[in-house]
């Protein structure tokens, strides 16, 4: 999402420039700008919705984790999380332990988007129509859900690291697998984004087809269902096995969700 950014530099010099977003979350996110800033440096944050309507809010710079050709990329947290900034429904993280797969997907009559958990069903008809059918809280009402596309062209985000909260992996137990043809995007620290084949998903994991190899143990971070050009939601996973498929020059990999911290509603 494109976004502004102003803040007062050393002298107290009014700054302001355009910045892009990298990654959203329900507290923060990550943003490139062509400015040196330091950690701990208060901005406000401004996105235009329709028309001349803007909304505000007051972010901190929490790091500086990388910088390439077009600027800094810095993590940031919204010191107003509350305030809605994104426009975008987060669900609480406990609710994605019955997910087989997320997706940002928004209401097809209000646009309004949500960070959506599918279930079986949901997976099987995003699978075959690309939407989903679900109530709209907005709209009060039934509505076709579709998949959120970018406001920006995707930015090349090979290499850039993630922020992510420490995770610990989930249990194994008996899980039901379902049989889905749909694209996974895989992304490790340090290497090029890689789109894969998915061959089955269930609430603790997936399996899935690769040109690479990744080795057991190997932590990366998965979107699934994945569409080129739209918004994808990554979350961490551990590769638990990894095959050669040598007739077809790929790998099979099996891997498992690494479940969230428990949150306590901060």
């Amino acid at each position: 999402m494109p976004v502004e950014a102003s803040w007062l530099a050393t002298g107290g010099m009014a700054m302001k420039q355009t910045a892009q977003t990298l990654l959203v979350s329900r507290n923060g996110g990550v943003l490139r700008l062509s400015e040196k800033l330091s950690a701990g440096q208060e901005v406000t944050l401004r996105r235009q919705q329709d028309g001349d309507e803007w909304k505000s809010a007051r972010a901190r710079i929490v790091a500086e984790i990388d910088r390439d050709a077009d600027g800094f990329i810095y993590a940031v947290h919204l010191l107003e999380p509350r305030t809605d900034f994104w426009d975008i429904d987060f669900p609480a993280p406990h609710k994605s332990e019955e997910a087989l797969a997320r997706l940002l997907m928004e209401c097809g009559f209000c646009q309004r988007r949500e960070v959506v958990y599918l279930n079986e069903a949901d997976l099987k008809s995003f699978e075959i129509r690309k939407c989903v059918a679900r109530h709209c809280k907005y709209c009060d009402s039934p509505a076709i859900w579709i998949e959120a596309v970018s406001e920006e062209a995707p930015a090349d985000q090979a290499g850039i690291p993630l922020l992510v909260p420490e995770y610990r992996a989930a249990p194994r137990r008996n899980r039901t697998r379902v049989k889905a043809r749909v694209l996974a995007c895989i992304r490790r620290r340090g290497f090029q984004e890689e789109v894969a084949v998915c061959e089955d998903l269930s609430k603790g994991g997936i399996s899935f087809r690769s040109r690479n190899e990744y080795p057991e143990g190997t932590r990366v971070e998965v979107a699934v269902p994945f569409t080129p050009g739209s918004s994808a939601i990554f979350v961490p996973i551990r590769i638990v096995f990894s095959q050669p498929i040598v007739s077809a020059g790929l790998f099979r990999h099996g891997a498992a969700y690494i479940k969230p911290p428990i949150d306590f509603g901060g």
